[in-house]
Formats: structure tokens, sequence, C-alpha cells
């Protein structure tokens, strides 16, 4: 039986179909802040780098945005395959769009840290606000912060959201009385301990990311002291042909001398054609 074809509208509707899930591809547009490097980074990020177990590790990110918004820039990061909970830490600004944080992996393993990075709309409003002089610009300021902490507090939890709604609301109170000392609102809105839970509910909806891949391993991986040992030249007696019994006989005066990795060089059977003599004769 020949299968049936499929008409103009089938067509046209897989057309559609693939249009959407095209657009749904699409990345946010509203994304503004933009990660351009997250260091270290081995070979442009092809290859894991390395660090040692206990020891600072070094994150740099290289964030920015247009205009002139505030941008808040966060390290997250995890050990691969443990049941604890991710760790996070902000990155502090430094010159020319660079950004650093650092911190210590307690063992060995594979983590993950991811830097994220958005634009801080309370943190740019806070600066703007710093600089107004003029009363009604003040206020309308004040309107504009509240709403922000109301953003903060939709996202807030427990006593933290009581906090925040009763700091707006004391925002909108001194809007409304006409006798409110300017000196006194710009106080109160400039609060940095209230700021600091705003900032603890940061809306990230919008935030860029990068992640790093680091490879953690022991500290006798960073460095070692070798030693080349021949097991048919390790006997105690001249003339002897050693064996792997003499070599760990030695093992503790070689780490008496400071080394900490043994080489052998490759061993294998002799043969009975072509054999060397005594001196290679």
């Amino acid at each position: 039986m020949a299968s049936a074809k499929p008409t103009a509208s089938a067509k046209k509707r897989e057309a559609s179909a693939s249009a959407g899930d095209a657009t749904a591809a699409i990345v946010e547009g509203r994304v503004r802040a933009v990660i351009d490097a997250v260091l270290p980074s081995v070979d442009g990020g092809r290859f894991p780098a390395k660090r040692i177990a206990g020891e600072s590790v070094a994150v740099e990110a290289h964030c920015f945005t247009d205009g002139h918004d505030s941008v808040r820039v966060v390290l997250r990061w995890k050990l691969l395959g443990s049941a604890n909970a991710d760790f996070e830490v902000d990155m502090r600004p430094q010159s020319n769009d660079v950004w650093t944080a650092e911190f210590t992996p307690p063992q060995p393993g594979r983590y993950e840290c991811v830097v994220f990075a958005w634009v801080d709309h309370f943190e740019s409003w806070r600066r703007e606000f710093e600089r107004r002089e003029e009363k009604n610009d003040i206020r309308v300021a004040l309107a504009a912060g509240a709403a922000l902490i109301d953003e903060a507090a939709a996202r807030a939890a427990g006593s933290d959201a009581a906090i925040l709604a009763e700091w707006s609301g004391q925002l909108r109170d001194g809007l409304q009385d006409a006798a409110a000392e300017i000196t006194a609102l710009r106080a109160l809105a400039l609060d940095p301990a209230r700021a600091g839970v705003v900032a603890r509910y940061a809306d990230r909806s919008l935030a860029a990311s990068a992640t790093l891949d680091l490879i953690v391993d022991r500290k006798r991986a960073a460095f070692s002291s070798w030693y080349e040992l021949f097991p048919r030249s390790a006997a105690a007696q001249s003339g002897q042909h050693g064996k792997f019994s003499d070599v760990e006989a030695r093992l503790p005066y070689l780490a008496e001398m400071g080394f900490d990795v043994l080489y052998f060089p490759p061993i294998h059977p002799i043969g009975r054609v072509n054999r060397k003599g005594t001196n290679n004769a």
C-alpha cells in the first residue's frame, strides 16, 4: 500500500514547529552581562586546570556590561560526586573589568566552578542615589528604591522578608511626610545592613554564566624527586644478580636522601640470540 504524501498544510505546520524550536533555542536577549574569560585556563579551556588540595585557588573572570550599571559577579564551586552543598563567594572587582576570588578545595577530586554575572539594579540605584542632592530628586529616587526593595522582599522568606517589607514601608512613609528631613531619608535609604539583606536575594534570572573545570590532586602530584635504579645492579654483594627484594631493602636509604619516586628502566627478559656479554661485548 502506497504511503500518503504530506499535504501542504502539514508541511507548513512542520515548518512552523521547527521555527518555534529554533526561537526557543535563542538565548535570552536581556542578559546584559558578558563573561569574556575565566582563568585559569589550559589551551583555551580544552583541558581542566590542576591545583593541589588544601591550597588556595585564585579564579579570575573578565566581566562587563553595557552602560554604567553596576555588575555583580559571584563564584560558585563544588566537588563533583559529593553530597555537600555548593559553596559561593562574591568576586571582587579589579581594574579593566577583571574580577577575582579565591577558594580552597579541601580534598582531591574534580571540581566544577561556575561564574555568574548580572546587572545589579539595586546596587546601581544605590550608587546613583548617593550623588543626588536636590530634595525632589531624592523623593523620586526613593520611590524607585522602595519598588526594588519590594521585589527583593518577594524573593525572600521569613524574617528577611519582614525586614525588607518594613524598610520599603518606611521609605514610602518618608515620601508622604512633607516635613521629613532629607538627611534622615538619605541615611535610611543607604542603610548598609539592610542593603546586605537585599544582596542575598538578588534577581539572577538574567545572569550570564561560565563554567571552569578543575582537577585537584594530592600535594605529591605537584612535585617529586625521581631516582633511577637498575634492579639487576641492586644486589648487596658485588657480582651478584639483583632481585626486587634487594631493591626493597634500599628503599629507606633512597627515602632518606629525599627521593619519593623510584623509576625502573624498561625491564625485559634476556634473549638467547645476539646476547651481550660483559661490558656489552
